[in-house]
């Protein structure tokens, strides 16, 4: 239940930040991003763990130290993205 409300929440950042794109202004925009790979971070952590719980393949990994790989990584992708779609643009 914990994934889908963290991933619900991603999306719901996700939204925002695309249908007011024109309205919010830049520190608003990467403030979304944060709180967006946070959240989409955390849920990958989540679902990561529950994975290596159910399978009993693997050691069941840290929830924290997890999160923060895969928020760091979702930032990554989303700075990524925002320049590619900028360099599109122009």
């Amino acid at each position: 239940m914990h994934f889908v409300i963290c991933a619900f929440i991603a999306l719901i950042c996700l939204i925002t930040a695309i249908l007011f794109t024109e309205v919010f202004p830049k520190w608003f925009k990467a403030v979304l991003a944060l709180i967006g790979a946070a959240t989409s971070g955390y849920a990958l952590a989540i679902l990561i763990r529950k994975i290596a719980i159910v399978s009993k393949a693997y050691a069941k990994p840290e929830l924290w130290s997890t999160a923060g790989i895969c928020a760091a990584v979702m930032l990554v992708i989303i700075i990524i993205a925002t320049f590619v779609l900028k360099k599109k643009k122009a």
